[in-house]
C-alpha cells in the first residue's frame, strides 16, 4: 500500500516512464507491416512469407494502413482463426482493415446449386449455413450462437461472448440456410464477423476504419430466406488508443459483437458499433495449443499448402466417380475424437462421412475417412470435431 500511494502521488511525474515500460510482445521478426499505396489487397500470410509457425500471431514493428488502402482479411487465407497483430512500435491505421462477414451469395434462378455454399467469413468468425435445395436440407450455421434452422426464414446468429477479456479471441456466427417454401432454394445465411487484437507497445491511431461485422442474409429463390450473421470482434491494446475513424463489429440483428479498448490514455471520438467497453491497460495472453483440424490428401493428391475452400478455385481435383479416401490431421483434439465430413455438393445430395477415431497423440494425430463420394461439380468439404 505504501508503494502504491507514492505512485500514485508521483502519476504525473512517472507516467511516461509507466507507458514505457509496457510491451506488446512483439519480437520484431516480422518486420515492419506498411500497406502505403492505394488499393485493395489481401493480408494472406503465405503469400507475404509471413508467420511460419501458423498460429496467426504476427510480430511486427510498426504498422501502416495508408490511405485509401483496404486490406482485406477473410477466414479462408487466414487459417480460420483469429488475428493477433503485435507491434513494439506505432499502429497507424488510416485506410481499412476488413474483416466483416460475407454476405449469404444470391441465388441463381438458371442453376441455384452454383450458389449454394457457405458464406465466408472475416478472420477467426464462422460461416453461414446453405438453403434447402432438391432433396438436400437447410443447414445451420458455424460457431458459438450460430443460427439453426427453422421451418421458414433461416435463423440469425447470435453473440454470446463468455470472457470480458475476450480470451480466446473469436469472431462471430454464421446465420442459418432457409427452406424451400413455394420456390426452388432457400437463401443462404450469412457470415460472422472476424475478430482481430492489435498490441502496440507505444500507441494506436484509427482515422480509417477496422470492419468486423456480420453478412446479411441470403435470399430464397420465391423461398425463404437465410439468416444473419453476427458480429465480430475488435480489441485495441495500447498505452494510447486514438479512434477518429471506425470501429464496427456490428451485427444486423442483435446481440453485436464486441468493442474493447485497454489503455491508459483513450480518445475515442469516432465511430464506434457494436458491444463497446474500454478497460485498463493489460495485455491478454497469446493463445497455446490451439485445436486444428485440415484435410491432409484426397484419393492420393496431396493438399496444397493454403487449403482456401473457394469454390472458384478448388484445392482438389478428382477424376473418378468412384469412392476415395479423404486423410486428415489433427492437433490439440484428444484421441479417439471422431471427425466428420460434411460435404455440401452444387450437382448431388449433401453427405456426411463419419471419419475414423483420431489415432496418435494429442498435439498430432491422423484419421482417415472412407467410402467418400464427390459428385460431378463443386463439392465445399468442411470437417469438424466435437468433443
Amino acid at each position: 500500500m505504501r508503494v502504491s500511494n507514492l505512485v500514485m502521488v508521483a502519476a504525473l511525474a512517472i507516467a511516461p516512464a509507466l507507458h514505457a515500460q509496457f510491451s506488446s510482445g512483439s519480437t520484431g521478426s516480422d518486420g515492419a507491416l506498411n500497406y502505403t499505396t492505394a488499393g485493395t489487397y489481401t493480408f494472406d500470410p503465405q503469400v507475404l512469407g509471413l508467420n511460419p509457425a501458423g498460429d496467426n500471431v504476427f510480430n511486427f514493428t510498426t504498422i501502416n494502413i495508408g490511405a485509401n488502402v483496404t486490406l482485406n482479411m477473410p477466414a479462408d487465407v487466414l487459417r480460420n482463426r483469429a488475428v493477433i497483430w503485435l507491434a513494439s512500435g506505432n499502429v497507424t491505421i488510416t485506410g481499412t482493415l476488413n474483416l466483416a462477414g460475407a454476405n449469404g451469395a444470391t441465388m441463381s434462378a438458371s442453376n441455384p446449386g452454383q450458389a449454394r455454399y457457405p458464406a465466408m467469413p472475416g478472420a477467426g468468425g464462422f460461416p453461414g449455413g446453405v438453403g434447402q435445395y432438391l432433396t438436400s436440407p437447410a443447414t445451420n450455421g458455424d460457431g458459438l450462437g450460430a443460427g439453426q434452422t427453422t421451418t421458414g426464414n433461416g435463423g440469425s446468429a447470435t453473440y454470446a461472448y463468455n470472457s470480458n477479456e475476450l480470451v480466446p479471441l473469436q469472431g462471430g456466427a454464421g446465420g442459418a440456410g432457409g427452406q424451400i417454401g413455394s420456390g426452388t432454394a432457400g437463401g443462404n445465411g450469412g457470415a460472422g464477423g472476424g475478430a482481430i487484437r492489435i498490441v502496440s507497445s507505444t500507441s494506436i491511431s484509427v482515422t480509417g476504419s477496422i470492419l468486423a461485422y456480420g453478412g446479411t442474409a441470403g435470399a430464397g429463390l420465391g423461398s425463404y430466406n437465410g439468416g444473419y450473421g453476427s458480429g465480430g470482434a475488435i480489441h485495441l491494446v495500447a498505452p494510447a488508443v486514438t479512434n477518429t475513424g471506425t470501429l464496427n463489429a456490428n451485427g444486423v440483428v442483435q446481440p453485436i459483437g464486441v468493442v474493447k479498448v485497454s489503455a491508459n490514455t483513450a480518445n475515442i471520438a469516432g465511430a464506434v458499433t457494436g458491444q463497446y467497453t474500454l478497460g485498463p491497460l493489460y495485455n491478454p495472453p497469446l493463445p497455446t495449443a490451439i485445436p486444428a483440424v485440415k484435410v491432409v490428401s484426397v484419393n492420393g493428391v496431396n493438399a496444397p499448402t493454403d487449403v482456401t475452400g473457394s469454390q472458384l478455385s478448388p484445392d482438389f481435383t478428382i477424376s473418378t466417380m468412384s469412392t476415395v479416401t479423404v486423410n486428415i490431421s489433427a492437433a490439440n483434439i484428444p484421441v479417439g475424437t471422431v471427425v466428420n465430413l460434411h460435404l455440401t455438393s452444387e450437382q448431388g445430395n449433401d453427405a456426411t462421412v463419419a471419419c475414423a477415431a483420431l489415432a496418435g497423440t494429442f498435439a498430432a494425430s491422423t484419421a482417415s475417412c472412407t467410402g467418400v463420394t464427390f459428385p460431378q461439380g463443386v463439392t465445399i468439404s468442411d470437417i469438424k470435431a466435437i468433443w
